[in-house]
């Protein structure tokens, strides 16, 4: 299955791009999703152990199965004041 990944802040930064799209096997989760992005994209591995990943607008762990259609967004580390 094919995943469009959203990317945003300093994530979008680093990869030049606002979208990924990553190809994963069907029952993939969140964790396998992580490892391809750091394969594929180097300039985010160090940027990813701080991030989560919202599914269809929903914030998820790392075990969570991803199914093909899934709007998938990783989200940073925000601070304000």
């Amino acid at each position: 299955m094919l995943c469009n990944v959203k990317l945003f802040g300093p994530m979008r930064e680093a990869a030049g791009r606002p979208c990924l799209t990553i190809e994963l096997s069907e029952g993939a989760d969140c964790a396998t999703l992580r490892g391809q992005i750091a394969n594929r994209e180097p300039r985010l591995v160090a940027l990813l152990p701080a991030t989560r990943f919202a599914v269809n607008q929903r914030l998820v762990e790392e075990g969570h199965q991803l199914a093909d259609g899934d709007e998938i967004a990783l989200i940073g580390m925000v601070s304000g004041g």
